[in-house]
């Protein structure tokens, strides 16, 4: 599987548990954030993380919205 495919796995599952599940989007959100903090934590050393953090924080900008999903 490549990245492209993984990550639209992951966007497919978060529009199904939005949409036909009926979560609300940003506690899906926090629960897709907390688990990704949570695995750099734990797979990079301590230095690593925090530049992953601030990376993270100084790309915001860049962050594109997601597309509203189609009802059905």
């Amino acid at each position: 599987m490549t990245t492209e495919e993984l990550y639209r796995q992951f966007e497919t599952l978060t529009v199904e548990m939005v949409v036909e599940e009926k979560h609300d989007i940003l506690e899906c959100a926090a629960m897709m954030m907390a688990q990704a903090m949570r695995i750099y934590k734990t797979a990079l050393t301590p230095e690593d993380y925090e530049v992953m953090v601030k990376t993270i924080l100084e790309s915001s900008d860049g962050i594109t919205e997601m597309e509203p999903p189609t009802l059905q």
